[in-house]
């Protein structure tokens, strides 16, 4: 760990020497980045250590992304979840109101026919002598 800081330390010196230059700032930016990059593949573990710290830090970023679509689609279904509840209510409403609509027809239905059962009893015990002629 003390080596680490050591290197760390290292790199910070030959940065702010690589920026207190005289040249021009995309020197001491290539100066500095050239002594980083040096200092880094100088030793392996250093730089496999390096990487590691940046793929943890892109894994977090990755899964705080994930975490926050996730949260996103569950506010989306929230949001149109009640819509869907309401188009099934009315389709129910709708649907009752037809079953109670079909209902009544067949009561009215069935006593229209009872009211046709009794006329037509009526008609044929009637005392009319001559049946009509038919045409």
């Amino acid at each position: 760990m003390n080596n680490i800081v050591t290197r760390f330390i290292a790199i910070g010196f030959l940065v702010m020497l690589g920026l207190s230059l005289a040249a021009p700032a995309a020197l001491a930016d290539d100066a500095a980045r050239k002594a980083c990059t040096d200092a880094m593949n100088a030793d392996k573990e250093f730089a496999s250590q390096i990487v590691a710290v940046a793929d943890e830090n892109a894994a977090r970023r990755r899964e705080q992304a994930t975490v926050q679509a996730h949260q996103d689609a569950k506010d989306h279904i929230v949001k149109n979840e009640k819509h869907v509840v309401y188009a099934y209510s009315a389709m129910w409403v709708v649907a009752a109101l037809f079953v109670v609509f079909l209902w009544r027809r067949q009561l009215r239905l069935s006593a229209e026919i009872v009211q046709l059962r009794r006329d037509l009893a009526a008609a044929t015990t009637s005392t009319d002598p001559e049946p009509v002629p038919a045409k």
